[in-house]
């Protein structure tokens, strides 16, 4: 016979606790978000197939029809996480209102600073970087417009721009003229003071500090300067590397350039017999590189790996778990559990609800999970603003 929950509403509590997730995001909430409309589940190691924005070329006319359809691109959904808690008898006396504030949100709050985690642990496979030493200042974050708009990433929406840093660049960033004065930037300088965001500036949308900011500890080569070992057409995405000497190792996150190309390593190798083998990078190679053609290594650690982006470099999916409503399946029980999945029809963001009773240790656990993956779409479209001070 199934456990009775009483007004425990886990349909409720999982509606509640998407609130608190889709407010709590904050990398998340930048970037491209997918998810498929059809499927009404999945699982842990499944693929997912989301709509891609479409991108085309302006031709001589009379030209020829270009696809229209925005095409799709795969994310794995390798990641399942959950928060699980168990309710005392005086916990469960609680109203609706007072559990929601004293364990749901702060559960929703703890998934989407994981999930906004694994998000920024992809800043490392964006390859281009501006300048140097000094992110807070204007010329840095005006060298990252530069970058952008050479790649061609379009930038006439700053509601689609953003630019992620550190709370210690966010601090230096309001300390500026520039960003936080009515002298530097009129009326929303002062508002800058007023509410402690640096909001837009630049053509950027927003600029905001983001705790999970990753740093990056790099790899020791013996020297810099190393040479393509054989051939390679475009389109591959793993060298290897050589030189006369090569000693110590290059770390995910490291760049490096060839044929004035910039790219950034997304494994860790150790140099043996005086060679890099099988280093792994993204974008794949745009041109050809030529055999002993030369490689220059940029190993830097880096305390704060700050970005600025379009939405579309980065894309969060999100996927529907399963809430055994199937009867034929489960039977009415939902196997002795109440469970609710519910998903945003816009954004894609997915939250299930589980609650049961554990009758070995006469408690009610409660317990919140979301299953994603996050993926590059274009490492083109974003790039770095290292601070390395």
């Amino acid at each position: 016979m199934a456990n009775t929950l009483g007004y425990y509403d886990p349909a409720f509590y999982a509606n509640e606790a998407l609130i608190f997730l889709r407010k709590s995001l904050g990398f998340a909430n930048t970037v491209h978000m997918g998810f498929d409309d059809e499927r009404r589940a999945f699982g842990r190691g499944d693929v997912i197939n989301i709509r891609r924005p479409a991108t085309f070329t302006a031709q001589d006319a009379a030209s020829a029809a270009q696809d229209a359809t925005t095409g799709s691109v795969q994310i794995a959904l390798d990641q399942w996480k959950e928060v699980k808690f168990k309710l005392s008898d005086k916990e469960l006396a609680y109203t609706g209102e007072r559990m929601i504030t004293e364990h749901i949100a702060p559960a929703a709050y703890a998934l989407a600073d994981k999930i906004d985690q694994d998000g920024c642990a992809l800043i490392k496979q964006i390859p281009q970087s501006s300048l140097t030493g000094a992110p807070a200042t204007v010329e840095n974050l005006l060298d990252t417009r530069r970058i952008l708009m050479t790649n061609g990433v379009p930038m006439s929406d700053p509601s689609r721009l953003s630019v992620m840093v550190t709370p210690v660049i966010e601090q230096q960033m309001l300390n500026l003229t520039a960003f936080s004065q009515w002298q530097g930037s009129g009326t929303v300088g002062t508002e800058s003071q007023i509410t402690g965001a640096l909001g837009g500036r630049f053509g950027y949308g927003r600029i905001f500090a983001n705790q999970n900011v990753p740093a990056h500890t790099a790899g020791g080569p013996s020297t810099t300067s190393v040479l393509a070992k054989g051939a390679y057409l475009a389109g591959v995405s793993t060298m290897t590397l050589d030189a006369g000497t090569l000693t110590g190792d290059v770390k995910a996150g490291d760049i490096f350039t060839v044929g004035g190309r910039v790219y950034a390593i997304t494994n860790d190798v150790t140099a043996a017999s005086n060679e890099l083998v099988g280093v792994t990078f993204t974008p794949a190679l745009e041109a050809n590189v030529a055999d002993n053609a030369a490689v220059t290594l940029n190993c830097t650690t880096v305390i704060g790996e700050n970005v600025a982006y379009h939405r579309d470099a980065f894309a969060l999916a999100m996927a529907r778990l399963p809430d055994y409503s199937n009867t034929g399946l489960f039977g009415t029980s939902a196997l002795g559990a109440s469970v609710a999945s519910v998903q945003d029809p816009v954004t894609g963001l997915s939250l299930r609800s589980r609650i049961y009773y554990v009758g070995n240790s006469s408690e009610v656990h409660v317990a919140l999970d979301v299953l994603y993956g996050w993926k590059v779409l274009n490492p083109r479209m974003a790039t770095r603003l290292r601070d390395v001070s």
